[in-house]
């Protein structure tokens, strides 16, 4: 009489198969949390440099400093910036670029430039003046 069902070598295989796909899964969704973590760092340094950005807009010093340093707080953390200005071909416009990582001198997380004209000393009041 012969008995139905799977041989130890079928169950055996069957289980590395599915095995291999849970790990392959497993792998998959570990990458994506990561990936997104980075993303959200990225986007918050983003935050940091674009507000940077908008202070020294706001400011209207000119000249602009260079290398200066400082740090914000965003979204719970301590972000470090560093503002580099490089002059243009342009007379008194600058290139205004923020680096903004989460250690002093660590790894980028992300990089933002705006060129800055002078103020215009005789339009203090209307910015749309020319």
């Amino acid at each position: 009489m012969r008995v139905k069902g799977f041989t130890l070598i079928e169950v055996m295989v069957a289980l590395s198969i599915f095995g291999l796909a849970a790990l392959a899964a497993l792998q998959a969704a570990s990458s994506h949390l990561t990936s997104l973590s980075d993303l959200q760092s990225k986007t918050f340094a983003q935050y940091v440099a674009s507000n940077r950005i908008a202070e020294v807009s706001l400011a209207q010093e000119w000249p602009v400093k260079d290398n200066k340093k400082g740090t914000a707080e965003q979204s719970g953390t301590t972000w470090h910036w560093q503002q580099q200005v490089v002059e243009t071909v342009t007379p008194n416009v600058v290139a205004v670029t923020v680096i903004v990582s989460k250690t002093e001198g660590g790894r980028e997380h992300y990089r933002l430039t705006r060129y800055l004209r002078k103020p215009d000393s005789a339009a203090k009041g209307d910015r749309n003046a020319r």
